[in-house]
């Protein structure tokens, strides 16, 4: 069956030189940062590699130290595609796949696609501690829950989005076992900060503070059959037919690659509390759309200094947000402090920078409102074409 690793990010040292070693559990009260990288992370190289990141390029402006952990996945037996497709069904992502389809899908399903071992462990290690009496004995107080999850801070990239969101699942359905309280149970998964990076998993559906990070140019992305999707997919093939109509009319370059002009948005709550750009790297004008640089999907750094304007503001938002998420971490002290909503979350410290970022939020917020129209409209277009 499949299993995890975890390992902890540490000064290098003769001994260590590459300052990452294992550990079997993480701390019940601690203030940390856990990562769940993507389905590529089966190797410590690639684990550190997501913690030293987080290490750089976060913690830089803590002023308190914080343990970075990450994950390595053993992935024996587990068909990874199957299990994120078997979610997309389940949360009902997949409306413009057929029943054949989907049963198709389902049918290649095993036990471990449902209920991966890999998840058991890695919330067994990590989150029954923070919401259990005894690992699992009994419940907690619902504010000494509350802080133990608060004090925790995840960052997930593609498949690890998935993997936090069974965890979530899995949380859900122990603390209903341990008699927590519909109210209680919302009050206490609502203090779960996740930072997703490419998320490959349905959005909108989490109870946590799931906040996603996604350009529509990202090719590592699994694509869901869903008016959202498929909209933003013909508005990249059409980009892509009218570059080489125009290159193949015009001998002397391009003037206009903005066909599809994306401006940055975001989308609140039940649309998944997804910030989306149109791309992190541009393209070159010779060689056009999709021809992408690989980092579009597997750069999830926060200081990248080649990536477009819209790159770097959403690696701005994540950064900040993180940041502001450790912050709150370390405030959980005798008493119980709330995560704080998004619209604050997104406020760095620097009061003169506050109100450029709360104005752009605020226009990125508008700009998803827009585009959401434009979805709306074709999805109609589509059901109109259907029943013609």
């Amino acid at each position: 069956m499949s299993s995890i690793e975890i390992g902890k990010r540490t000064d290098k040292t003769e001994d260590n030189p590459y300052g990452y070693v294992k550990v079997d559990s993480i701390p019940k009260d601690e203030v940390c940062v856990l990562y769940i990288g993507g389905d590529g992370t089966t190797t410590d190289k690639a684990a550190n590699g997501y913690a030293k990141i987080i290490k750089n390029e976060i913690l830089d402006e803590i002023s308190v130290e914080t343990p970075v952990y990450s994950i390595k996945y053993n992935f024996d037996g587990h068909n990874k595609s199957i299990a994120r497709q078997i979610a997309n069904i389940k949360h009902r992502t997949e409306v413009l796949r057929s029943n054949a389809d989907i049963e198709k899908t389902l049918s290649k399903a095993t036990d471990e696609e449902y209920n991966p071992q890999y998840v058991n462990e890695l919330f067994e290690k990590v989150i029954l501690p923070r919401i259990t009496l005894l690992n699992g004995k009994g419940k907690l107080s619902v504010d000494e829950a509350c802080k133990r999850i608060r004090k925790l801070n995840i960052v997930a990239h593609c498949h690890g989005a998935y993997t936090t969101l069974k965890l979530e699942e899995k949380m859900q359905a122990v603390m209903k076992e341990l008699g927590y309280s519909e109210q209680d149970r919302k009050k206490i998964q609502s203090q779960m900060l996740v930072i997703a990076q490419a998320p490959a998993c349905p959005l909108g559906v989490s109870k946590s503070q799931f906040v996603s990070f996604r350009s529509v140019y990202d090719k590592g992305i699994p694509l869901k059959a869903n008016f959202f999707d498929t909209y933003l997919n013909s508005k990249k093939q059409e980009e892509k037919r009218r570059f080489y109509a125009e290159k193949k009319q015009n001998k002397d370059g391009i003037e206009n690659n903005e066909w599809f002009d994306l401006k940055p948005c975001f989308f609140a709550k039940k649309q998944g509390n997804l910030f989306l750009i149109k791309q992190k790297y541009k393209w070159n004008d010779d060689d056009g759309p999709f021809l992408i640089n690989d980092e579009e999907h597997n750069d999830v750094s926060y200081s990248a200094s080649e990536q477009t304007l819209d790159g770097k503001l959403m690696a701005y938002y994540a950064k900040t947000i993180l940041q502001n998420g450790i912050k709150n971490s370390l405030k959980q002290n005798d008493e119980f402090v709330p995560l704080p909503p998004i619209e604050d979350l997104v406020l760095s410290g620097n009061s003169e920078m506050q109100e450029k970022e709360k104005s752009a939020f605020e226009k990125m917020k508008q700009n998803g409102k827009d585009f959401r129209k434009e979805v709306a409209k074709d999805a109609v277009a589509y059901y109109e074409y259907q029943h013609w």
